[in-house]
């Protein structure tokens, strides 16, 4: 009864494998995932910020303009005053004050132009981002596109194994049935079945697993949607120079392409803290408009005689207005030395950025040549396993012949089998393998985006 249970549970999820699936190529799986990929869409929004910045206006070229408006209110009640002659009672003053000033920086040392030219290496420096973090995304997508193709070929594999198993074990069960075979030769026949049912079961957990790590990427929200893979598992297997790579890898590479503008931003500001010792020459300009009014109706005047005469019912109200323009040089002669050492640290920090280049450099130089040295060395190891599958499975042909004719046994057609199976798993990984030595070269090359998103 368990045997009948496994077998129903095997064939179920063969069927759930051939359900309707939408098609999907890698150009189209490299198409969505950048498309849905977060860390893109965040570093797009970096790039929509530098842009924003990247004005003169930002870099301090233009004036500032403000206009500002005051309201004044105030009530005096002199009740007693220290000159009889003061004028005593409520006395309500209002008054309106509109002014604009304008506020100019008319030369800084070409600090303005200094700082729009790091306002544009800072936009560019974003792009930067923007390239490794979309290098790094298409890497991802390929690899997890080819994972998902290898564990669907590999269930394939499996299958045909359980098929087969399933037949041989069908095969000899009808001949001990019939009494040409013996129990002991049924009973193994239907533990390598059995075998192959958990294999495959097996198998399948590790395509749902590739195919869930695929939908995480392509950031798709269903993580167990299912694909028909247009792009099988292939790789064209170029011939590649060192030097040649080397040199494509100093002027190509994402990372190595960002450091370098990293490194003229220092310099940029460098400039800028030298700047600081050329004078500056401000301007400074406005217009004001002052208004006022004074309620004198509830104040009185004392008189000589000592009577005293009301203030007049109507209000008094006077208006002036004043124009100014100011230039103003301002020049640094000491400050302790901080203008100085502002521009030594940023030498300092051009020779951190130039040693962080000439480290990345050295870096990226060794993992290039490790990345060349294993593509050649996976290029000759698949060449040897596509060779030994050729050679499993035409000895796994000549042994079925041979095993239908019953010149040999059971154990010695179960190894040739399991031979054969190995053989294939065995090809899968190894051009996997090379695939992703390809692609680790494309990308530390600076190829990989020119080939997969294009």
């Amino acid at each position: 009864m368990m045997k009948y249970i496994i077998v129903s549970i095997v064939f179920l999820w063969i069927a759930g494998v051939v359900e309707a699936q939408e098609t999907l190529s890698i150009s189209s799986a490299i198409q969505i995932g950048l498309e849905n990929n977060f860390d893109i869409a965040i570093e797009n929004k970096n790039i929509e910020i530098n842009e924003n910045n990247d004005t003169w206006g930002e870099a301090g070229k233009w004036p500032s303009i403000t206009l500002n408006l005051g309201q004044n209110n105030s009530l005096t009640n002199n009740i007693k005053t220290a000159s009889p002659f003061q004028l005593q009672g409520e006395i309500l003053n209002n008054s309106l004050n509109p002014a604009v000033n304008v506020n100019w920086t008319l030369f800084n040392g070409f600090k303005v132009r200094m700082s729009k030219d790091r306002l544009d290496q800072l936009v560019e420096e974003s792009y930067g981002n923007a390239e490794i973090v979309v290098s790094n995304t298409i890497q991802a997508i390929i690899l997890g596109y080819y994972r998902a193709v290898l564990e669907k070929e590999r269930l394939h594999e499996f299958k045909m194994q359980l098929t087969f198993s399933k037949d041989k074990y069908e095969y000899v069960k009808i001949r001990s049935d019939l009494g040409s075979s013996g129990t002991s030769d049924r009973l193994l026949e239907e533990n390598n079945y059995l075998t192959d049912s958990i294999d495959f079961m097996n198998q399948e957990l590790f395509y749902r697993q590739a195919l869930r790590n695929l939908n995480l990427i392509l950031g798709e929200s269903d993580p167990d949607k299912e694909y028909e893979f247009t792009d099988k598992l292939s790789v064209d297997i170029p011939e590649y120079n060192i030097e040649n790579l080397l040199s494509k890898m100093e002027t190509d590479n994402v990372n190595l392409k960002k450091q370098y503008i990293s490194e003229s931003i220092i310099k940029y500001e460098t400039y800028i803290r030298k700047a600081d010792r050329y004078p500056s020459v401000m301007f400074n300009g406005g217009y004001s408009l002052n208004t006022s009014r004074v309620d004198l109706s509830n104040a009185f005047f004392p008189q000589q005689d000592g009577t005293s005469r009301s203030g007049p019912v109507d209000p008094l109200s006077a208006v002036s207005s004043t124009l100014f323009g100011n230039f103003t040089i301002a020049f640094t002669l000491f400050n302790g030395g901080k203008i100085n050492r502002a521009i030594q640290n940023s030498i300092v920090r051009e020779d951190i950025a130039n040693l962080s280049t000439q480290k990345m450099k050295l870096y990226l130089r060794s993992d290039l040549k490790d990345a060349f040295d294993q593509f050649e060395n996976r290029k000759l190891i698949y060449a040897i396993i596509e060779r030994k599958q050729e050679v499993a499975m035409k000895n796994f042909e000549i042994v079925s012949e041979k095993f239908k004719s019953g010149t040999i046994n059971s154990f010695d057609f179960r190894v040739v089998q399991n031979n054969y199976l190995m053989a294939s798993m065995q090809r899968l990984s190894a051009l996997y393998n090379l695939l992703d030595a390809h692609v680790s070269l494309m990308r530390l090359t600076g190829g990989i985006i020119e080939t997969y998103n294009n």
